[in-house]
């Protein structure tokens, strides 16, 4: 599911298939990392795209909620 037309970062991470409606994949982000702290760039983090964000966990609530 795509959330953000352009990427604030300026190029999209690897593609994550997080979860399925009617058969079609909804694919977040997975994001870009600092590599000296290994934690999540905060633009990414903030992103309405990003994996593991409130955005796909609402849509995954929504879609269940239909299922």
């Amino acid at each position: 599911m795509v959330h953000v037309k352009k990427c604030p970062y300026g190029k999209r991470s690897r593609p994550e298939t997080e979860f399925w409606v009617d058969g079609k994949p909804q694919i977040y982000c997975a994001g870009w990392y600092d590599r000296m702290t290994d934690e999540p760039l905060e633009i990414c983090a903030k992103c309405a795209d990003w994996a593991f964000g409130e955005q796909c966990d609402k849509d995954y609530e929504e879609a269940k909620g239909k299922a």
